[in-house]
């Protein structure tokens, strides 16, 4: 068995994204019987020679989370250990905002073995960067391994949750914005949870729940506490800039939790091209037409449910354990 070490960006919560995904993808190595090290790297350093992590020089294979963020290992790693296999993750700012014009990550991916994306779009886009890109690209859906609580909407409110830090990509008050276009008698209301970023993201969240009766904001949740608000939703909504795809999204989907979301590929990917319960980035009026069609077309929102619960096989643990160590054993075989 091999020495893995996973890489991940400091992030201030540690339920960022990529810290959710790289716990888990080391636990599901350290499953199959390798030895594997979560190591957090920082984008500001200016190189690694002087403090090399033990477990760093060590490893056998090298797993990084986000091209441009972790491009300082990814680099190191591969000047002093080009024999070892490295493997890049990539976030949705890497797939959405960054390429093809950030340097930075272009030769992050360029010096990877494999590139391991979380959705199906995300290798067509590869393909239309380079295809030698979409050749290195392994899709791997994000499971979920946590005990699902029973989904329990309240019957006096049509409940929108978002799970969401509050900072610019993920756009967090949109659905708080759309809620205040909804007619008097609508029953909706937004519970959101999520970190605030800065001193202007806490102050605009604030300034909204002292305004809009119909947000609530829960502040930051541990990952338990968030699950169970999800298990509440009538449905989540996913209303990011861009997003490689969100765990959230995946949770609500092993839920079986109606999901409405901003059209970006993180969201297709998932859910599907067709999907009914997309709008456009930013437009607060199209979300707030959609969540009034839901709210008055129990239909609609059977179809969303019906769509989440045909993709629960991708959130099977099993599965991603599966890929992740085949796709070990290719590259160190």
């Amino acid at each position: 068995m091999a020495a893995i070490v996973v890489a991940a960006p400091i992030r201030p919560s540690a339920n960022s994204g990529n810290d959710v995904t790289a716990a888990r993808w080391a636990e599901h190595l350290a499953a199959l019987g390798h030895e594997v090290e979560v190591v957090p790297v920082s984008e500001e350093s200016t190189g690694l020679d002087d403090h090399v992590p033990n477990e760093l020089a060590a490893a056998d294979l090298l797993i990084v989370l986000h091209a441009r963020r972790s491009a300082v290992v990814a680099s190191w790693w591969k000047q002093h250990r080009p024999r070892r296999p490295l493997v890049v993750g990539l976030a949705g700012t890497d797939l959405y905002e960054d390429m093809p014009d950030d340097v930075v990550a272009s030769s992050t991916i360029s010096l990877a073995d494999a590139l391991i994306v979380l959705q199906e779009e995300a290798v067509d886009r590869l393909h239309g960067f380079k295809p030698t890109w979409a050749e290195k690209a392994v899709v791997i859906h994000q499971s979920v391994s946590q005990v699902l609580p029973p989904r329990v909407p309240p019957l006096n409110e049509f409940r929108v949750v978002v799970l969401a830090h509050l900072r610019d990509i993920k756009d967090p008050l949109l659905a708080a914005r759309a809620s205040g276009r909804l007619p008097s008698d609508s029953l909706v209301t937004v519970h959101h949870a999520g970190r605030a970023h800065d001193d202007y993201w806490r102050h605009a969240a604030e300034v909204e729940e002292r305004s809009n009766e119909r947000y609530v904001w829960h502040r930051e949740l541990d990952a338990t506490a968030a699950l169970g608000l999800l298990a509440s939703a009538h449905v989540l909504a996913c209303t990011s800039r861009s997003e490689g795809g969100a765990n959230v999204v995946t949770e609500a989907i092993a839920l079986g939790v109606p999901v409405i979301g901003t059209h970006i590929g993180g969201n297709t990917g998932l859910l599907g091209s067709d999907h009914l319960g997309l709008f456009p980035i930013g437009d607060h009026e199209a979300l707030a037409h959609l969540l009034h069609d839901l709210e008055t077309r129990p239909g609609l929102l059977a179809q969303l449910e019906r769509r989440s619960i045909e993709r629960q096989s991708i959130t099977d643990p099993a599965v991603e354990r599966e890929l992740l160590g085949r796709l070990v054993t290719r590259l160190l075989t």
